[in-house]
């Protein structure tokens, strides 16, 4: 099934949510827009949406079919991704937006029995909904009660997978918080069946095993490939920029390069200072070199060469 893209412009034929950019011309002739080289969502490109009922003012739009050319779509980690950009586009043809307001008591609804608005699915009760029966915002899934689920039968919030009771999983039947496994109980698991916290085994009921049926709490754990007291572990406080936001158009080790790029020296330093530090692991996982580090902290103070590479 080839998908549509759509381009909503204000009656006027300018960018509807400012920019005095003229798409008349491009309208009458159906010529590709100019070529923009460096993309960047919200800020430089063209945007399109295969959802246009989320940007629709009957009053101040128009709705166009368009081609688009050098796509850039982002990987919707929660809820529905609403927009992309490219690098230019052609309208093929001006779309009609036809509504049922006898379905619907909310507006801009493509489905029926919505009472929110800019819903795509059926039964709706809540606002950008493209599933069906969602009483919360952003959902692509069915039967979800929370906000931007992309799963089905959620009743938590920012879930993935599907049939997840608890918020921001990504697997499937959890009632706990942030797991990216199956049917735990527990927190920020990544393995499956798990009653206890942060574990990446099964079946565990203490915290932090990577294998499998543990009862007792974890004495060792690992920092940079060697082994710290978990009492130790417990202590140490991770500099700020180590909790990025996931960039899918970076990527994993290219969105730590930005947040690293951001970081304060003092933030720096004290990642040298990380018990079991090594610049090799480091490395290993985040891109970042010894040489970037040396460069963030060149002049400040003199660093153990011994440590790592």
């Amino acid at each position: 099934m080839i998908e549509k893209w759509f381009k909503v412009i204000s009656k006027d034929l300018k960018a509807k949510d400012g920019g005095n950019f003229d798409y008349a011309p491009f309208v009458k002739s159906k010529e590709w827009l100019p070529i923009i080289i460096d993309l960047k969502l919200c800020n430089t490109g063209y945007h399109v949406t295969k959802y246009w009922n989320m940007f629709f003012d009957n009053k101040d739009c128009r709705v166009f079919e368009v081609m688009p050319k050098g796509l850039v779509e982002e990987e919707a980690l929660v809820g529905v991704v609403d927009k992309a950009v490219c690098s230019s586009f052609k309208i093929i043809k001006e779309f009609k937006p036809q509504f049922d307001n006898k379905n619907n008591t909310g507006d801009w609804n493509t489905g029926d029995r919505n009472t929110g608005y800019w819903n795509t699915g059926d039964s709706n009760t809540g606002d950008r909904n493209t599933g069906y029966w969602n009483t919360g915002d952003s959902n692509t899934g069915d039967w979800n009660t929370g906000d931007r689920n992309t799963g089905d039968s959620n009743t938590g919030y920012r879930n993935t997978g599907g049939r997840n009771t608890g918020d921001r999983n990504t697997g499937y039947r959890n009632t706990g918080y942030w797991n990216t496994g199956n049917r735990n109980t527990g927190n920020r698991n990544t393995g499956d069946s798990n009653t206890g916290d942060w574990n990446t085994g099964n079946w565990n009921t203490a915290n932090y095993h990577t294998g499998a049926f543990n009862t007792k709490k974890a004495e060792i754990v690992f920092l940079f490939d060697k082994k710290i007291n978990k009492k130790d572990y417990d202590k140490i406080c991770f500099p700020n920029y180590f909790y990025f936001e996931l960039n899918t158009i970076l990527g994993y080790k290219g969105s730590w390069k930005k947040a690293f790029d951001n970081a304060s020296v003092e933030e720096v330093k004290n990642t040298i200072k990380l018990p079991n530090f090594d610049f090799l692991v480091f490395n290993k996982i985040t891109r970042i070199t010894k040489k970037m580090i040396m460069k963030k902290l060149a002049g400040v103070e003199q660093i153990n060469d011994c440590v790592g590479i």
